[in-house]
């Protein structure tokens, strides 16, 4: 056996030379005197591959494996062949068989792995990984493609988590700023700020931490720590799209609202902002020319349109003809209102028009402050026919009729921090004298499985079908209740008493720390004094609530 060795080594040494035939050579006497040597068929393997030869390489791990059979590395190789000659599932076969017959290590549990993941098999994947860390609770490797699989899984918690733990093994700037921003992409902007801190501790001079760092701030109204942050990120990389963005929306929480609608522009470079079609006539500059057409289009949410569509009447009384393109649960409500000349739905044609702009852009191309806020409403109002239906649907109940949201869409990753949820808001539905109508659709109806409003209550989810029908039921409504959903603006636009119950992170549309809105007179808000508690603001609103009834009950 010693000789063997001594071509063994020999054949190694030939290798890290370079010289690939003489080490074959050295390996093959080695092996015609152990047969049966599996690190010999093991270096042969290696040589065959890096000649390129996936199947030679394959058929000598093979043999290697047969040799010693408790390896784990030679089935990792053999599988490494596999899928280099294209053949994943023959080598997921092959793993998962040296899984059953105890052959294991942290390696080939996450080679594993990644062969379940590219198959799309994510838990498999994930339980893997977690086998991995179970034999070596510090397998980079494994973290981090836990992390990948819980991404795709849509489990940003875990996720995070699990870069958490890998940014502690690696310790650098660069682990620390992935976890922050995943911890963002969690909404979970506490823990983010403290990532993002020791990223720009660990490299003062990376400026996507610094961004990110401004944007954990901003989740949770940190003023000055969120303008540090992006004044910092735009000093390093003055281009920098997102921070210009960030700190945009910061100046419009704070009031600063023409500067940073200016800044806010800088969004429209951002993947999340691009439109969903492009427009082969020029953007609007802001310049009015009476007889033109502009087509506004729709930005992003339900919501920004109904927000900003104000600005069209604004427009025609200039004498510009104003067009619209967005989506078709908004036509026939914008229709009925008379705000526009033409309308129509994303899936077709826009209507003809000389220039366009995205409808969240006329807040800065029409030069808008605290002072010039167009705050006049009504501007929208329902179908006749519509409004007739519901009041008719409606006069019966009793006492006070509050319109209640619980959720917001899904759409946004915000929900998870806007939306309070039915349990929640559950004391608002047991208000005496008070009579709930529920205008929740889509996501969080699934709520009303698990909890019944504590009052008389209506549901009228399931009948809503587009903005005109909730148009026209929040008219014959006295008061809604909202979180940051359309349905708030929507009640606002209608010049309907509206409460509106904000996290401690709200968006910039809210402002920072007050209680009235410049944009809804009709609104009041009813912000988080602690993150993620919904108690106080509840209560707070349920008081008011109270005394609403009597007031109401006298009007004749």
């Amino acid at each position: 056996m010693t000789d063997a060795m001594d071509f063994l080594r020999a054949g190694a040494a030939a290798f890290q030379r370079g010289d690939r035939a003489e080490a074959e050579r050295r390996v093959v006497r080695a092996l015609a005197l152990a047969p049966g040597h599996g690190e010999a068929w093991n270096v042969l393997g290696v040589l065959a591959v890096s000649a390129g030869d996936a199947a030679g390489g394959e058929a000598r791990f093979r043999r290697a494996s047969a040799c010693a059979p408790d390896n784990p590395n030679y089935p990792r190789s053999q599988a490494e062949c596999l899928k280099r000659q294209g053949r994943p599932d023959r080598a997921a076969a092959l793993l998962a068989g040296a899984v059953r017959r105890g052959v294991l290590s942290p390696d080939l549990a996450c080679d594993l792995g990644n062969l379940r993941l590219g198959m799309r098999d994510v838990a498999a994947a994930a339980a893997l990984y977690r086998l991995a860390l179970v034999l070596a609770p510090g397998h980079a490797r494994s973290l981090n493609n836990l992390a990948e699989a819980l991404g795709t899984a849509e489990r940003p918690d875990a996720s995070a988590d699990a870069l958490a733990r890998l940014a502690v093994l690696r310790g650098t700037a660069a682990a620390w700023g992935v976890v922050g921003a995943a911890l963002l992409a969690a909404w979970r902007q506490d823990e983010a700020r403290i990532a993002l801190r020791r990223a720009v501790v660990l490299d003062p001079s990376a400026s996507e931490h610094w961004a990110n760092l401004g944007f954990a701030g901003l989740g949770r109204h940190a003023v000055v720590l969120a303008e540090a942050a992006f004044d910092r990120a735009l000093r390093l990389s003055p281009g920098m799209d997102a921070a210009r963005a960030g700190l945009g929306m910061l100046r419009m929480l704070t009031g600063r609202l023409r500067d940073g609608a200016a800044d806010y522009e800088a969004r429209l470079s951002l993947p999340a902002f691009l439109p969903s079609r492009s427009y082969s006539r020029p953007v609007w500059d802001g310049r009015v020319k009476p007889g033109w057409t502009l087509l506004i289009h729709a930005d992003r949410g339900y919501g920004d349109a109904i927000q900003f569509i104000r600005y069209a009447p604004l427009l025609r009384a200039q004498g510009m003809r104003v067009v619209f393109h967005g989506p078709e649960g908004l036509l026939d409500l914008f229709r009925a209102s008379d705000v526009v000349d033409d309308l129509s739905g994303l899936d077709g044609p826009p209507p003809a028009h000389d220039v366009h702009v995205p409808i969240m852009s006329l807040i800065h191309r029409m030069g808008t402050t605290l002072d010039n806020v167009p705050s006049v409403v009504p501007y929208l109002r329902a179908p006749d026919t519509a409004a007739r239906r519901w009041v008719d649907r409606l006069a019966g109940l009793r006492g006070v009729k509050a319109g209640l949201v619980w959720h917001g869409s899904i759409a946004f990753p915000y929900h998870r921090q806007r939306s309070p949820g039915l349990e929640a808001v559950l004391p608002l539905t047991g208000v005496p004298g008070v009579t709930a109508v529920l205008l929740q659709v889509a996501n969080g109806r699934a709520d009303l499985e698990r909890h019944t409003p504590l009052g008389p209550f209506l549901d009228l989810g399931t009948e809503l079908r587009d903005f005109a029908d909730t148009a026209a039921a929040i008219q014959a409504l006295d008061i809604v209740i909202s979180p940051c959903t359309a349905v708030a603006h929507l009640a606002g636009a209608l010049g309907k008493p509206v409460a509106v119950l904000l996290d401690q992170g709200a968006e910039w549309r809210w402002m920072h720390g007050r209680t009235d809105s410049p944009w809804y007179p009709t609104a009041r808000l009813y912000r988080q004094a602690l993150f993620g508690d919904w108690t106080e603001p509840v209560e707070r609103l349920r008081r008011d609530l109270a005394a609403l009834n009597g007031p109401l009950q006298d009007q004749p």
